[in-house]
């Protein structure tokens, strides 16, 4: 007699005994669970790791670009530099004074647009700066870029100041 087939005329005597399922997937879940704890602690080490990597890198070049324009023009005039960081000064100024203040956007007759382009105009110059070096009209242009943008958050201010003067007088009549 084969084997196979001594295997399937007693089949049944073999198969009397049935398993406990419920202890075999206990004993499996708590192996699995044995390498899980270690495997994420490690996986979450390494990510903040790299979180900490990616936000100091991002913070840098920020700083860095922020820096960027008055490295541009203290290589090339020292004044000029001065000059250039006093402006940056100023529209600092102007814009906590405009973050304090209330007022309507929409009733302004000075927009932000003007302001978002005067900011590209004041990048693509710097960044012509540059790629081709100091150039008299170039420079110049910047600087009344500057000015320009001074004097549009000077307009912004006086309106609104304007226009609570003209809400508080009307409040008292």
């Amino acid at each position: 007699m084969k084997f196979d087939e001594y295997m399937r005329k007693n089949r049944h005597q073999f198969d009397v005994e049935k398993p406990d399922e419920d202890f075999l997937w206990t004993g499996i879940s708590q192996s699995l669970n044995k390498n899980k704890p270690k495997r994420f602690l490690f996986l979450k080490i390494a990510a903040s790791i790299i979180i900490i990597i990616g936000l100091s890198f991002i913070t840098y070049q920020l700083t860095t670009i922020s820096n960027n324009q008055q490295l541009i023009l203290a290589n090339i005039d020292p004044n000029l530099a001065k000059q250039e960081a006093q402006f940056q000064d100023q529209i600092k100024v102007y814009y906590k004074v405009l973050e304090k203040s209330e007022y309507n956007k929409n009733l302004l007759a000075t927009s932000f647009r003007d302001l978002e382009y005067i900011d590209t105009l004041i990048n693509q110059y710097s960044n012509d700066l540059n790629q081709n070096g100091p150039n008299p009209r170039l420079l110049n242009s910047l600087m009344d870029l500057y000015q320009n943008k001074i004097r549009l958050l000077d307009r912004m201010l006086n309106e609104i100041e304007k226009e609570n003067k003209d809400e508080n007088y009307k409040t008292n009549i």
